[in-house]
């Protein structure tokens, strides 16, 4: 016998179907692309049913790109754990290779977050901001992890450094300005060093 779901279930699978549509959408076509109506005919649904479930265009853009933000910050929490104590240089470059590989397999979804990012103006800038504030909170708990005793001023410092640093190398190698490989090895290396820097001094 079919499992019934409640209206509130089937709301919630519809608005998914929409966020859905609207991440194929900006990945294949664009945010130009992405109207209402088309969102609305992607995700198999009549257009009045976008309205039932977004204000308008922007609300739903900002609820995808949030969704897409979500999911880089899923990797990102998994990839900071584990730790080797042993190799700090390499865990810090396996955080890099995961996030980095995470944004390789989708360029132009990458590319085009890369691109809105510091719009204020911007549905999907305003959708990946809270992810982003996140992803700097985790970063602030791994680089005391990592065994650095930074004040709190110096810890979101870093944290805002490292998340420029991640960015600035995915569009870097998405681009070919830097190949992959050499593009790790010099980021892993200087994050390792600014962080032996905020080592006690009998520890660096």
């Amino acid at each position: 016998m079919p499992v019934q779901l409640t209206r509130r279930e089937t709301s919630a699978l519809t608005r998914r179907r929409l966020i859905e549509a609207a991440i194929e959408l900006l990945r294949n076509e664009g945010p130009v692309a992405a109207t209402t109506g088309r969102i609305a005919r992607a995700a198999g649904l009549a257009q009045a049913s976008f309205y039932a479930h977004f204000r308008d265009r922007d609300a739903c853009l900002e609820a995808a790109a949030h969704e897409i933000g979500e999911q880089v910050l899923a990797q990102l929490r998994a990839a900071l754990l584990p730790i080797d104590g042993r190799d700090y240089r390499g865990s810090i470059r396996r955080v890099y290779a995961a996030l980095l590989d995470v944004f390789i397999a989708d360029r132009e979804l990458t590319l085009l977050f890369l691109a809105h990012r510091a719009d204020a103006s911007s549905p999907i800038g305003a959708g990946l901001r809270g992810s982003l504030a996140r992803a700097r909170a985790d970063l602030v708990t791994a680089i005391r992890l990592y065994g650095a005793r930074p004040s709190a001023a110096e810890a979101a410092c870093y944290a805002e450094l490292l998340v420029s640093v991640m960015l600035g190398l995915a569009e870097s190698v998405l681009t070919g300005r830097v190949e992959r490989e050499l593009g790790l090895d010099a980021v892993a290396d200087v994050t390792h060093a600014a962080l032996r820097a905020l080592l006690p001094v009998e520890e660096r």
